[in-house]
């Protein structure tokens, strides 16, 4: 199985050091750093449908694993009975990959009647845990975002923000945004799984952020909705909300993904956004600035696509074309890409705001102003300098971190229609 998770550093309390990640199908492995030998691996499966996208945080001696589900895909073919799989996240100890405790998103599916086309249906399903938890050591509590419920019935965990006991996983308190949103791919393509009155897949993708705001702390939260949340950690279900701002309508694939960037007194938010064949519907990709006391827009910098697109060569839209009869030409798809949102996280750093695009397209704007200092076409040709022959893509998922004075891009991201690719990128920055 492939690896989408980063490598998490954990440094023991007996000074012992562990590289822990986990694979797509939800084996967690601890290696030494040295030698990079497995120390200990163990599945954090809930169920037949468990993977992990989402990278794994590290306190005090225990492993925080968020436990996401492929079922979502699944359910568009006309012959799987959905949907039984849910998500949640599993505490493991740290030294030796020991279970301590499990906290299921749903609760076990059952049967609950026939779909359309006289199949069975279960339910409660979904609720997918597809990012890096969040910790707050001061309250003992860790953060989580959810996504939609794949079949009814609805619960009120899907697209939340969750707060868990660190030491038992026992629910805090929870925050749902959109309340109702069940979907499948089935809603793609007519199929039965698709639930009457479907929701748009609104998930909480995006790591949830702990801001520190004055002598208070507030916990920002962006949804494929396009809205961005500030929650207040110790309010009540009154208080929870200090202020919310909507950046764009949002879509299945639209939206805010993979994460925020904070830095001083303000928030950093990238929108995806893709173009799509929708009453009302218009897309607003780009980079927003928000003051994070009270989430006032202080800049937006939209991007564009700077290419003439064959509409009819469109891909078809989300997790319907990974199921596509016919896979297009490479290099036609390099021509111009019919993908240019902001899906990667962001990245801060005092003076700038680091982001990657779904055409490839790296920037590097001013902090202050949003005016785009430096930019590269990524999805070009490479010779690599392992003498491998590659070329990039999409920047998606993984995107851009910086480090010293070095940037790095990984390159090329293709599981939804973007851009192929296979390359890593570094960059100098220089003044």
């Amino acid at each position: 199985s492939g690896i989408r998770s980063a490598i998490t550093v954990a440094t023991l309390s007996d000074s012992r050091q562990l590289l822990v990640f986990a694979d797509s199908l939800a084996t967690v492995y601890a290696l030494d750093p040295d030698t990079l030998e497995i120390v200990w691996q163990r599945s954090a499966r809930l169920n037949n449908f468990s993977v992990i996208s989402g990278s794994i945080s590290y306190h005090n001696d225990r492993l925080y694993v968020p436990i996401s589900l492929f079922e979502v895909a699944a359910a568009g073919s006309p012959s799987h009975i959905c949907c039984s799989s849910h998500g949640g996240v599993m505490a493991v100890a740290a030294g030796n990959g020991k279970k301590l405790w499990t906290w299921h998103a749903t609760s076990d599916a059952s049967l609950q009647g026939k779909n359309r086309a006289g199949e069975d249906r279960y339910g409660p399903s979904g609720a997918a845990v597809w990012s890096t938890p969040t910790i707050d050591a001061q309250r003992n509590r860790l953060y989580i975002g959810t996504g939609e419920n794949l079949s009814a019935p609805a619960t009120d965990t899907s697209d939340a923000v969750i707060a868990l006991d660190l030491d038992s996983g026992e629910l805090v308190w929870k925050f749902q945004a959109t309340a109702g949103d069940i979907w499948n791919a089935a809603c793609l393509n007519g199929g039965a799984n698709c639930p009457e009155n479907p929701g748009q897949d609104f998930d909480f993708g995006a790591s949830v952020i702990l801001a520190d705001i004055g002598d208070t702390q507030l916990l920002l939260a962006g949804q494929k909705s396009g809205e961005v949340f500030a929650l207040n950690p110790d309010g009540d279900d009154k208080s929870r909300v200090v202020w919310r701002k909507r950046l764009s309508q949002g879509t299945s694939n639209g939206g805010i993904h993979w994460g925020m960037a904070l830095a001083g007194q303000s928030l950093y938010v990238p929108v995806a956004d893709p173009e799509r064949e929708q009453l009302g519907y218009t897309p607003k990709p780009g980079l927003y600035a928000l003051d994070v006391n009270d989430g006032d827009l202080l800049w937006q910098h939209p991007v564009k696509r700077n290419c003439d697109f064959d509409y009819s060569k469109r891909p078809l839209v989300g997790l319907e074309n990974n199921r596509a009869a016919t896979k297009p030409d490479p290099a036609e798809l390099y021509k111009c890409s019919f993908y240019y949102g902001l899906s990667a996280a962001v990245a801060a750093s005092d003076e700038l705001i680091f982001s990657g695009g779904l055409d490839g397209t790296i920037r590097v704007f001013d902090r202050a102003s949003g005016n785009v200092l430096w930019s590269d076409n990524t999805a070009v040709p490479v010779n690599a300098s392992n003498g491998i022959a590659g070329h990039g893509g999409a920047i998606d998922v993984a995107g851009q971190i910086v480090v010293g004075e070095w940037l790095y891009v990984l390159s090329g991201y293709s599981m939804f229609g973007q851009l192929p690719g296979n390359v890593l990128l570094a960059y100098k920055i220089s003044k």
